[in-house]
Order: C-alpha cells, then structure tokens, then sequence
C-alpha cells in the first residue's frame, strides 16, 4: 500500500512540475516574440525579457 502513496506523490509531482515548467515557458517566449519587435540585439532582447518577466512579478 505504501509503495503506491510514494508513486502517485511521485507522478502527481512530476506533472505539477512539467505543467510550471511548460507555464514559465510560454511566459518567456511570449515576452520574447515582443521584444525581439522592439530590438535587434540579442543583449537587447534578453534584457526586455528579464525587465517583462520582472514587471510581472509584481
């Protein structure tokens, strides 16, 4: 019986984590599809993304 609480915890956890990692992704390419609009240098549109994912947060 235990054997069975430690893997649903397990697969329960993992899909948690897949589904915040899937989440944050699409976060990041979203901000950068918009800045790549607003600049041309690579240094340029990470700087956005970081400053859009930041402004977010808050």
């Amino acid at each position: 019986m235990k054997v069975k609480q430690i893997i649903y915890a397990v697969v329960v956890f993992s899909i948690m984590g897949i589904a915040l990692y899937v989440a944050s992704s699409f976060e990041y390419y979203g901000f950068y599809e918009e800045c790549k609009l607003e600049s041309n240098t690579q240094g340029g549109i990470e700087a956005c993304v970081e400053y859009k994912i930041q402004e977010s947060k808050q």
